[in-house]
């Protein structure tokens, strides 16, 4: 009779912990290294990003060691912002999760995916980084002395990334906002436009951010500019709902700024890895050392509505009728008692 509990490799924990480490600190590396092109760090990071998610999902469903005893001599290696080094044992480490788990694991193993094959998809990415990065030898010195473990039909181009196709990066979106808490579809048409991502909070927490729509540009070269923002905030505010705006590019000075004036939620890759939604980013960071004039955010700077409708009952900045803007940050409040005929399923609720 086969147990119910499967068989893991004797220290696999420390294992993944000193995996976890090594692509967090190389992530981490590439961020700030500017002696790489902006198209290598970019891609370099995707890669990362790739293989990090199937390590950390075996993480999540392995159980955590037990063992009462001095935690193994297993030690992250000090790569020193060498990538070569530090892509050798990110390998390393992987290959021998992958072999320990093919030895141990029995046949009718309880999970989804074994963890086995997600450790290999997640060496499939990492061994893909050998032709982004410079000065890194195209060939895995660990993957030669393994006969066992193959990546051949890796394809670092996922599906869904080609030309004016954003699919992948709605869908880790969409995952996402899920994870968050919130019911969401992608690909809806709005008023004859189309929208990547529609999404509600399935359990309500009475703030305009209960209601999303979001847009995605998983790009590699041009900017983003005011258009596509003006875009995306037309939309979300005619729906009633908040703006959210995922990217893999870069925003022009002036779309950042109105980012923060439209408090729309601007998220990059690692975003996506929070435990919540992240609030809208409402101040920039002063350039200066001990400078105390006042910091003026979002609310500040964009200033009231026109005189004419300033005094007019119900004209006032909001995304959802019945929220009022609460201070200088991102924070509204419902209205008890809200006057617009304009109403929306929110009021009251």
């Amino acid at each position: 009779m086969t147990s119910d509990t499967p068989s893991l490799p004797d220290g696999y924990d420390d294992h993944l912990s000193v995996l976890t480490d090594m692509i967090a600190s190389v992530r981490d590396t590439l961020k700030t290294d500017h002696t790489l092109s902006t198209d290598q760090r970019r891609f370099a990071r995707r890669l990362l990003f790739l293989a990090s998610e199937p390590v950390n999902e075996a993480e999540r469903i392995l159980p955590k060691s037990d063992r009462t005893d001095e935690p193994r001599d297993v030690q992250t290696p000090d790569t020193g912002g060498d990538y070569e080094d530090a892509l050798t044992n990110i390998e390393r480490e992987l290959c021998w999760l992958i072999q320990s788990f093919r030895t141990e694991q029995p046949a009718a193993y309880h999970y989804d995916e074994a963890p086995a094959a997600k450790f290999t998809t997640a060496l499939e990415y990492a061994t893909a980084l050998r032709d982004i990065l410079p000065a890194v030898p195209a060939d895995s010195p660990v993957l030669a002395e393994m006969d066992t473990i193959s990546v051949d039909d890796v394809d670092p181009h996922v599906g869904g990334r080609g030309d004016s196709d954003g699919r992948w990066l709605e869908y880790q979106l969409q995952r996402a906002l899920e994870r968050w808490g919130y019911g969401a579809v992608r690909r809806q048409h709005l008023f004859s436009l189309e929208v990547d991502v529609v999404a509600t909070r399935k359990t309500k927490q009475q703030d305009p951010s209960d209601w999303i729509v979001a847009q995605c540009k998983d790009w590699t070269d041009d900017p983003i500019t005011p258009v596509a923002l003006f875009r995306l905030c037309t939309v979300a505010f005619a729906c009633r709902a908040m703006p959210v705006l995922c990217h893999t590019t870069e925003l022009t000075p002036r779309t950042e700024q109105l980012a923060r004036e439209f408090e729309v939620r601007v998220l990059e890759l690692q975003d996506l890895e929070r435990a919540e939604l992240p609030a809208p980013q409402v101040a920039k960071p002063t350039m200066e050392l001990q400078e105390w004039r006042p910091q003026y955010r979002a609310r500040d700077d964009r200033g009231s509505l026109p005189l004419l409708f300033y005094n007019e009952p119900g004209k006032r900045f909001s995304y959802v009728p019945g929220f009022t803007p609460v201070g200088k940050d991102a924070d509204y409040e419902p209205i008890e008692s809200d006057r617009d005929e304009d109403t929306h399923p929110a009021a009251g609720r």
